[in-house]
């Protein structure tokens, strides 16, 4: 039975989409065991169905997690109910053997298939094009070949109801848990083995040896005792070094796992263009500082945005004057950069960190994907959904604009109006199209 403090000092927030009828089975369960159902999804755990979990949103966790929890009596890893549960790579049948053999789909690969789809803006009875099932391939999302889960969606996955896509995607995330627990078991019963062996040594190397009446002169027993002694010292010795040299493979496979030094590290759709020399030089050449701008006299000086901007690089700070005079002409300006200082950008990013109780590397992103706009940053980590902001995948719709040298609006406005941009989450207007453009300048 769980205890009464289970969810002590722990927030939670039902979502919207919950059905009524489980709202209320949650919030009483939450309660009864100490926990607080916030009002506000800010600096709380977001408790959703299955088929809206979201790798990207790790405070969101399926409601199967609060129902675990108390059914086992312990606090769950939240990770294990997180979409994060569906983006490693699959553990199917691997593609080895003697020749090529079909391999049917699992329930986790049509799980993982369906959260990558989510993640693209996929909705019910809509298709999906193969080039995003060749990016899917790349990941490893299954063991199958693009066409091959290009076919299987079309065919098997492209018409589910989100109930029947609910049902899969639970079906799946108790399969992984289940498979991710059987792994944890047989490697704590080897560790609990290596730690026995050493006591169950120690007696046999302390036993005294039985000798008959005419054995030989006490000094050859003091002798046999001392070889013995030895051979205890060295089997203790060899039983540390064992254990000392799983300890260091151990810290060695940890600090490899969490990424070496603990640097901040951000993967975005960037990274497939850079792999490229050519390529990588030539975003080199696109993402170059402009040299500082001269500051303005105090009779020419014009307010400024007070919302300064963390772009990419963290010591640069994006200020754009967004007020225009009257007489002056309407024509696209060239985008200001200042250098920031360290202490500046720090607290900008501190800022934000206060206000959301969010981690650093969370607010740099969103500010990222915010062009800069730290208003919007703010609404998006606490809870809120812009819909001004970027994507990966809407960011790669611009590389043609940034290969320009200058970007003429009219050539924007043409795009727009051939539906170029059409895929875009973001509003595709001229606008912010531009802005993004020069942010990422």
């Amino acid at each position: 039975m769980a205890p009464p403090s289970l969810f002590r000092g722990l927030q939670f927030y039902l979502t919207c989409t919950l059905s009524p009828h489980d709202a209320a089975e949650l919030s009483r369960i939450i309660e009864q065991h100490g926990g607080v159902v916030s009002a506000s999804p800010a600096g709380s755990t977001q408790l959703v169905d299955y088929d809206l979990l979201d790798s990207r949103r790790q405070e969101w966790v399926s409601t199967e997690y609060i129902v675990d929890s108390v059914a086992s009596g312990t606090l769950q890893d939240p990770t294990r109910y997180s979409g994060l549960l569906f983006t490693g790579r699959s553990s199917s049948t691997d593609d080895g053997g003697g020749g090529k053999r079909k391999v049917a789909y699992s329930v986790e690969d049509d799980a993982r298939m369906l959260h990558f789809a989510k993640l693209r803006g996929w909705q019910s009875m809509h298709s999906v094009p193969q080039s995003a099932w060749v990016l899917a391939a790349h990941e490893k999302v299954t063991h199958h070949s693009a066409q091959s889960m290009h076919e299987h969606f079309r065919k098997q996955l492209r018409t589910k109801t989100p109930k029947e896509q609910r049902d899969i995607l639970a079906k799946a995330a108790g399969l992984i848990r289940a498979q991710l627990k059987a792994v944890r078991t047989p490697l704590s019963c080897v560790s609990g083995r290596q730690a026995v062996t050493p006591e169950q040594t120690t007696p046999t190397a302390r036993a005294d040896p039985t000798t008959p009446a005419t054995s030989s002169p006490p000094g050859g027993r003091q002798r046999g005792g001392s070889r013995q002694q030895k051979r205890k010292w060295s089997t203790s010795s060899s039983v540390d070094t064992e254990t000392s040299s799983s300890r260091e493979e151990d810290d060695e496979s940890k600090s490899g796992e969490a990424g070496g030094d603990r640097g901040v590290f951000f993967r975005s759709a960037w990274t497939e263009l850079i792999t490229d020399p050519l390529k990588r030089a030539y975003l080199q050449a696109l993402f170059r500082s402009t040299p500082q701008p001269e500051a303005p006299s105090p009779d020419q000086a014009s307010p400024t945005n007070t919302e300064s901007v963390a772009s990419d690089v963290p010591t640069e700070v994006l200020v754009q004057d967004d007020d225009r005079g009257d007489g002056e002409e309407q024509r696209p300006r060239e985008t200001e950069v200042d250098f920031a200082t360290d202490p500046e950008t720090d607290e900008i990013i501190a800022g934000l960190q206060l206000e959301t109780h969010q981690e650093m590397p969370c607010v740099v992103h969103a500010l990222y994907y915010c062009s800069g706009d730290i208003g919007m940053a703010r609404e998006f980590l606490k809870g809120a959904s812009p819909s001004g902001m970027w994507s990966p995948d809407d960011d790669l719709l611009l590389v043609s604009l940034l290969a320009e040298e200058g970007i003429d609006r009219s050539a924007v406005d043409a795009a727009v109006a051939r539906s170029d941009f059409a895929a875009m989450r973001v509003p595709s207007d001229t606008d912010a199209i531009l802005h993004r453009v020069k942010f990422l300048r």
